[in-house]
């Protein structure tokens, strides 16, 4: 067993993910897996440990199992801060008045993140990039790789995968070796909320012909205030939250599954307790060694 956790963050600008000539690279699957963690809404960026906290759960399940794999993890909350500067002064009226008293001043922080998706401007497209290239990086050295995204970072990674299916050049589904992602494991997504059905999130690309699926998993608990969008001031009706991308054409290459769970916690508790939640290392796993 091989094991290492590597933080990573912000975007490169080298084009990752072809050689010299412009050819994408191959994936080798004799080669260590690359488990890419995306976070999601944070309050600061000091306390980003989410590949280490997926790194103990793969752990402690695999003592017996031949699985060489590395976490890493893509930190953006940086850009996040650095363009709430403008938002400070009324974020910093809020924390100080009732309404920061009411829910805390670091759930405030963190809607400033989701008000930056929906923004979708300078700082979501950076976010998206640096996730992009991250991808295409792992994919250039040749590592399979998994994405396990949490929170507002399944909706980024959600729009970099749909435009490299689009792309063209990659997701050939006669072979994985074209595949810059191998799997998609989401937790505590809120993509199922009409608030964010925008830049196409309303379906995913088609694969087109061939025999490979590819495996999206989406774990959720159903006292999670952010998938079910109570924390926004909405409600999510239907249960299923992901296998509703396949309505309609369900031949289109992708194997999609919710799967509910219960956390333990209680509302927003339950939003960061996926990290410790048995049924996400066992799912994990199963996705890295199958």
């Amino acid at each position: 067993m091989s094991v290492r956790c590597v933080h990573e963050s912000g975007a490169s600008s080298q084009d990752a993910g072809a050689d010299q000539g412009g050819i994408a690279m191959p994936v080798d699957p004799s080669l260590p897996r690359k488990v890419l963690v995306v976070h999601g809404v944070q309050s600061s960026d000091t306390n980003l440990n989410q590949d280490i906290l997926l790194n103990e759960l793969i752990k402690a399940r695999i003592d017996n199992i031949p699985l060489s794999y590395a976490c890493e993890l893509y930190r953006y909350e940086n850009l996040n801060v650095n363009a709430l500067q403008k938002y400070e002064k009324l974020l910093g009226l809020l924390v100080a008045g009732p309404v920061g008293e009411a829910v805390g001043g670091a759930v405030l922080e963190m809607i400033g993140d989701v008000v930056i998706s929906l923004e979708n401007g300078a700082t979501a497209d950076k976010i998206r990039e640096g996730l992009h290239q991250k991808v295409l990086e792992i994919f250039a050295a040749g590592n399979p790789c998994y994405i396990v995204a949490h929170s507002l970072g399944t909706i980024y990674t959600f729009d970099v995968l749909n435009a490299l299916i689009g792309d063209g050049g990659y997701f050939d589904r006669g072979s994985r070796k074209t595949w810059p992602v191998q799997g998609l494991l989401t937790i505590g997504s809120p993509i199922g909320l009409d608030m964010f059905k925008v830049r196409g999130r309303d379906a995913i690309k088609n694969f087109g012909a061939g025999d490979k699926w590819f495996r999206w998993l989406n774990i959720w608990d159903p006292n999670d205030p952010v998938v079910s969008g109570n924390i926004f001031g909405q409600h999510l009706s239907a249960y299923k939250i992901a296998e509703k991308f396949l309505s309609g054409n369900p031949n289109q290459g992708w194997v999609i599954r919710d799967i509910a769970t219960d956390t333990g916690k209680s509302w927003l508790m339950s939003h960061t307790a996926y990290w410790h939640s048995p049924i996400v290392g066992d799912k994990l796993v199963d996705m890295l060694t199958s």
